[in-house]
């Protein structure tokens, strides 16, 4: 009888992923709170407890004020996947424009699975590549800002864009990502940000709760046949 029970067990539980959807959670993204620019020049802000720096190109950052790139004109380029929910907060970005120099984002303590939005990466007519030290995934790109551009993944982790507003989620666990950017463009910006811990919905909770309610009375019924 032990071993139907946990047979029985298994089968629910099945049952409640096969019906969880995949769900997009939110993301916190970087506040960026002060920036010098120059080449090189620096950035630093915060995702939550986490301190960020940045250091390389930085033609020019936003602090919170300005245009805001990310969803003036919409939010699909970053949202339309099944990742991230939310879009890069307005006017939180670096701006970069020259070639050959390396960008680097440190965190204060280990990050997993970090996401790098990108706004306006390269032109239709001029391909701008990133080569990270890290391999990465593109989860979405769309209409943004500047248009609806395109992109291609190259080998040795480079991403090349022409006019690329999207997101990207670098793979595993890290304290620092790098990467250089070719060639020399007006500018073309980005920012970082960490998922959020995922909550079951309440309608994934409710069917747990039926189906543990469910698991005692078969074992009460059991019981009484047993007795």
């Amino acid at each position: 009888m032990k071993q139907k029970l946990i047979v029985v067990i298994a089968l629910l539980v099945i049952g409640l992923l096969w019906v969880q959807p995949t769900l997009a959670v939110p993301v916190n993204w970087t506040d960026w709170t002060s920036a010098t620019t120059g080449a090189p020049g620096s950035a630093t802000g915060t995702i939550g407890a986490i301190t960020v720096n940045y250091t390389g190109d930085v033609t020019f950052a936003q602090t919170g004020s300005g245009t805001n790139y990310w969803t003036e004109y919409s939010p699909e380029p970053y949202t339309g996947n099944a990742t991230v929910d939310n879009a890069p907060t307005a006017a939180e970005m670096v701006a970069l424009s020259l070639s050959g120099i390396t960008n680097t984002l440190t965190f204060s303590q280990q990050v997993t699975n970090p996401i790098m939005a990108i706004v306006s990466q390269g032109q239709p007519n001029l391909s701008v590549s990133y080569d990270f030290d890290a391999s990465f995934t593109v989860l979405g790109e769309g209409r943004g800002y500047w248009g609806d551009g395109s992109y291609f993944t190259s080998p040795g982790d480079i991403l090349t864009g022409n006019e690329l507003h999207g997101v990207i989620q670098f793979n595993g666990t890290f304290s620092s990502i790098s990467w250089t950017s070719s060639p020399n463009e007006y500018w073309h910006g980005v920012t970082v940000g960490l998922t959020t811990q995922a909550v079951p919905e309440p309608a994934t909770m409710l069917l747990l709760g039926s189906g543990l309610a469910g698991i005692a009375v078969w074992r009460k019924r059991l019981g009484r046949r047993e007795g």
